[in-house]
């Protein structure tokens, strides 16, 4: 579902794909999500080339690209911390034991399911703890979630009031970023089988 014009929940997401018909479907379900696609790319030279001008937030990675894989940027995207996902017909052990944490995707797999995992990525590893940042990671996230978008921003103000009477009870340890996130699993775990997909 679109982000609805605030372009700070979206993502700009590269995608490196060599099947065209792959390629083109995911570019539009992630445009159709509310993200913005960097690409695709088709060849490795280009999309390592698109690393260092397009400020790519997440990324979505077929392994084979040809007689090429896409690791080594995998390993640069690492090295920026920014979240990706691998999307291939190919197994856990055709990836690089470097890679055991990363989330391996089998083609064909439907584009929210990505959008979920990246998403939920910035959302429990960003670093940025204000609450504006949180809620809008927080809604960008729910929105992929729920059934609808008014579902997703319901949730987002029910965990912002719980986190406000944490804050004035001063029963907040540890991070606001993890304390929201907290409340959010908590609250899709309740209203799971009435808004949620």
């Amino acid at each position: 579902m679109p982000d609805d014009g605030d372009p700070g929940g979206t993502m700009r997401i590269l995608v490196v794909e060599d099947e065209f018909l792959i390629a083109e479907q995911l570019s539009r379900d992630i445009s159709n999500l509310g993200d913005t696609v960097i690409g695709p790319f088709s060849d490795i030279g280009d999309a390592m080339c698109s690393l260092t001008s397009a400020d790519a937030e997440a990324a979505i990675l077929d392994v084979r690209l040809g007689a090429q894989t896409s690791f080594c940027i995998a390993d640069q995207l690492s090295l920026q911390e920014v979240p990706f996902v691998f999307l291939t017909g190919y197994t856990a052990r055709d990836v690089p034991d470097r890679f055991s944490q990363t989330v391996i995707h089998a083609k064909p797999s439907p584009t929210r399911s990505l959008l979920l995992q990246l998403h939920a990525q910035r959302l429990r590893f960003g670093d940025a703890d204000g609450v504006q940042e949180v809620m809008v990671d927080m809604l960008s996230y729910v929105r992929l979630v729920a059934s609808d978008a008014a579902a997703a921003e319901r949730l987002v103000e029910r965990v912002m009031l719980q986190a406000i009477r944490a804050i004035e009870g001063d029963a907040v340890t540890g991070t606001l970023r993890g304390r929201m996130i907290a409340l959010m699993d908590h609250e899709i775990a309740r209203n799971l089988p009435r808004h949620f997909h």
